[in-house]
């Protein structure tokens, strides 16, 4: 079902487009709430908050930007509402399983895996101490591999403001990670 079809079908109601729709959007979503979250069930909130947001405006989206843009956009508002509304403790245990699965699937030494594992924690812990205004087009870039014109829509903003968000951010991570090595060599 190509993404035209699966809009008009959403549109009208087709409770089979609704089930493509979730398979083939839920890991996206999940996967940004996580990488913003820092938790699964937070990223379990957003996934569902994302979903049921898309199906109330379905009616409104003019397929003017990807669905894929658009729900992005829902998901990024939907993130923002959940850190301004509880400003809660970050977990990392649940990043940390991804991320040794992922990183142990070539069977590298368990030396430089752990090493790995270590920089992969440090950025995301990083990523998690960016403002809410540069940690998105961070993570919808580098992590979800959005162009800077769809991260402009995402965000509402321009294409110019969206690639200097990017610089920023990137600016920022790259001092909060020299930050927390030097903590954690003082520590």
């Amino acid at each position: 079902m190509t993404e035209k079809e699966l809009i008009v079908r959403l549109k009208s109601g087709d409770e089979e487009a609704f089930n493509v729709f979730f398979e083939r959007y839920k890991n996206t979503i999940y996967n940004f709430g996580l990488k913003f979250c820092g938790n699964r069930e937070d990223a379990s909130d957003i996934l569902q908050e994302t979903l049921i947001n898309a199906f109330r405006y379905i009616k409104n989206f003019k397929g003017e930007s990807k669905l894929s843009t658009w729900l992005y956009r829902i998901a990024s508002n939907a993130c923002q509402k959940k850190r301004v509304s509880e400003r809660n403790i970050v977990s990392f245990d649940d990043l940390e399983d991804h991320q040794i699965h992922s990183l142990n699937k070539h069977n590298e030494n368990p030396h430089i895996t752990f090493e790995r594992k270590e920089i992969a924690k440090l950025i995301q812990k990083a990523i998690l101490h960016l403002p809410e205004n540069y940690r998105i087009p961070l993570i919808l870039k580098d992590i979800e591999g959005l162009n800077h014109q769809e991260i402009a829509e995402v965000m509402n903003i321009s294409v110019t403001n969206a690639k200097v968000r990017l610089h920023r951010a990137r600016l920022m991570l790259k001092t909060i990670v020299e930050k927390l090595l030097k903590e954690g060599n003082n520590g």
